[in-house]
């Protein structure tokens, strides 16, 4: 028997896209960014240098 014959095709459905990875706009760091596009630590310092 072929094994390939027996294991059934990926439904593209059930597997919606990856959503797009989003990187911070100062320091490029791959992961959760807010509204305007900063991770935490760079939005922080941005309010920091603008007291």
């Amino acid at each position: 028997m072929n094994d390939a014959a027996n294991t059934p095709e990926p439904d593209p459905a059930a597997n919606p896209p990856a959503p797009e990875q989003t990187v911070c706009l100062r320091c490029g760091t791959p992961g959760p960014v807010g509204d305007d596009g900063f991770c935490d630590k760079c939005e922080k310092a941005l309010e920091q240098a603008c007291l």
